[in-house]
């Protein structure tokens, strides 16, 4: 079993300084004290948005502060906040561990808040697949594959997500896959962030999930945008995904119920 730690949208900003009056440093901090007391990951994947002031100095905190508490392989892919140059220091290549590929899907447009999946997007996952001997992927990527229920994030999702995933199945697949798995290639699951709250669906029947924020969540199906305030929304998040040598996919989100998020809004 291979126990993968997804964090996500994790909006460090310039070091003392708050984001709607929430220290994200650290709540990032009690996510992965929470998560790495619980058992330890054998790789950690981070979905985007990893600042909202996306400088160097700030990707340089959030790499160590991952690595204070983990040393386990780390992935990074960005998010809508995140710009590509100054996140150059961290590691973003793919990663396989035993017979699976993590591979990132880059979704985001520098400055550019809804999706965007380029020809070149394609073109690199489709030379990851071609360059992996491994039977199952982990596919990874900031925004959503499926609705979450709140128009305002909904508008900003993958376009045309059925038909993106069912490319990537087709380039995805190899002649050692079992026939029963042709329909989803090699992929057998799909995990991204933007929604800053627990997501779970299909895609093409391709299981798709979305993780919580280590810092603040969102309000469920809330028609604009609004900060969940209630029971699990108050707290930070993150998600294991355990992978089986078979590939199968098993996922929990977690909670660092220590750190209560107390968000000051504008009015």
């Amino acid at each position: 079993m291979i126990n993968v730690l997804q964090i996500t949208d994790c909006h460090l900003v310039v070091e003392d300084a708050l984001l709607i009056g929430v220290d994200t440093q650290a709540s990032l901090e009690a996510v992965l004290r929470q998560a790495t007391a619980e058992r330890k990951p054998d790789a950690v994947l981070a979905s985007g948005d990893l600042a909202h002031d996306p400088m160097p100095a700030v990707y340089e905190r959030f790499l160590t502060t991952v690595q204070e508490h983990t040393d386990a392989p780390l992935v990074c892919a960005p998010g809508n906040h995140d710009v590509l140059a100054a996140m150059s220091g961290l590691p973003q290549k793919d990663l396989q561990i035993g017979n699976w590929a993590i591979v990132n899907l880059d979704s985001h447009e520098d400055e550019s808040t809804p999706a965007s999946v380029s020809a070149q997007d394609r073109e690199r996952v489709q030379q990851a697949f071609a360059e992996t001997d491994a039977d199952h992927v982990l596919l990874s990527t900031h925004h959503p594959f499926v609705a979450v229920g709140a128009p305002w994030l909904d508008r900003d999702r993958i376009q045309n997500p059925e038909e993106l995933v069912k490319w990537l199945a087709e380039c995805s697949r190899s002649d050692s896959d079992p026939a029963e798995s042709q329909s989803a290639g090699r992929i057998r699951a799909i995990v991204f962030g933007h929604a800053h709250q627990e997501v779970s669906g299909h895609c093409e029947n391709v299981p798709v999930y979305g993780a919580p924020s280590t810092c603040f969540q969102f309000k469920p199906r809330s028609q604009t945008f609004a900060i969940d305030d209630e029971g699990d929304g108050r707290h930070p998040g993150f998600r294991w995904i355990e992978l089986d040598e078979d590939g199968a996919v098993t996922t929990q989100v977690g909670r660092a119920k220590e750190f209560l998020i107390e968000p000051e809004l504008r009015r």
